[in-house]
């Protein structure tokens, strides 16, 4: 009986840098389409979320406030709207008081087919309020980017570094619009969604297709709650956040990000900033409903540009 011949070691070896590259062709291809299969999965997020802003608006005749403020003077009212007058307490300190706080992504629950846990909110109490409790730490699919790390349920802190409560994360903002002081709340900004924004579709004379609403800010760049603005909460950089250290802002930053001067993806941005997990672009749903990826290598001004609903500015699509 003839005896059978195995591998020798050089074959073997052979055999084992033949699987090696083939690994390591194979691999990036992997990823890539990981990748790609995220940012895909990102863009029906947004998409979602641009449907259901525009349902809102075709129901109350304008888009829901960026997030509710009522002033102490008007305490007990409550509800989407709120009160147009921009007159609150001082907004230089961080014991500075935004209740009830409730944000665009939770005012627009039932137009993304939660009606369960928009009845569990009474929007006129604070978001921190600890009845709330279940509404803050649920984790909602439509809110996460799965590209996104550093999700789920986190510590809100106070202005000492304390844990104040806990809550989920939310992988995008509302455009409070181009430069502007995001940190003073009551502010009124010239984008879409701000302090007891009411704006109509005749306000943006810029044009819907021309007007960012809603955009990444990703939760591994900053980590802000969906329900919108925690009283006395404050929002930093994540730890691992691929930016330089930042300072500590305050929670009217939850719900909102406008545009400045950097450009996307910058290493000095900001918590106020956009900033997405994708690798040379960030997100956008705009005004119309529509979904566009911008580059990161796009001139800032052209950001600007589109983050201002009636700025006049001359724009072209190409971005």
């Amino acid at each position: 009986m003839r005896a059978r011949r195995g591998f020798t070691l050089i074959e073997l070896l052979v055999v084992i840098a033949v699987i090696a590259v083939l690994l390591g062709l194979l691999l990036p291809a992997v990823q890539q389409a990981r990748a790609a299969a995220a940012r895909m999965s990102c863009a029906n997020n947004l998409k979602q979320i641009g449907l259901a802003l525009h349902t809102y608006q075709s129901a109350h005749g304008q888009f829901p406030s960026g997030f509710l403020y009522t002033p102490p003077a008007a305490a007990g009212g409550g509800g989407d709207g709120g009160v147009r007058k921009l007159d609150g307490p001082n907004p230089d300190t961080f014991a500075a008081r935004f209740i009830p706080g409730w944000g665009w992504a939770s005012i627009i629950l039932p137009q993304l087919e939660q009606d369960p846990l928009a009845r569990q909110i009474d929007y006129a109490r604070p978001t921190g309020d600890p009845a709330f409790a279940d509404v803050r730490t649920t984790k909602l699919k439509v809110y996460t980017c799965p590209a996104d790390t550093h999700t789920g349920v986190f510590d809100v802190l106070d202005a000492s570094g304390l844990p104040l409560t806990t809550a989920a994360t939310n992988s995008y903002a509302g455009c409070f619009g181009s430069l502007g002081n995001v940190t003073l709340g009551v502010q009124p900004g010239n984008g879409l969604l701000f302090c007891n924004s009411r704006v109509r579709f005749a306000d943006i004379t810029d044009g819907t297709s021309h007007t960012l609403a809603v955009g990444e800010r990703a939760a591994l760049f900053a980590r802000t709650p969906w329900v919108g603005a925690i009283n006395l909460g404050t929002v930093v950089t994540t730890p691992t956040a691929p930016v330089f250290e930042t300072v500590v802002l305050p929670a009217t930053v939850m719900p909102v990000a406008r545009v400045g001067h950097r450009k996307l993806h910058d290493p000095w941005a900001e918590p106020y900033d956009f900033f997405s997990p994708h690798s040379g672009l960030v997100q956008f749903a705009f005004a119309d409903g529509s979904v566009h990826a911008l580059r990161t290598s796009l001139h800032q001004h052209v950001i600007q540009s589109l983050a201002t609903r009636d700025g006049g500015e001359l724009m072209s699509n190409d971005w």
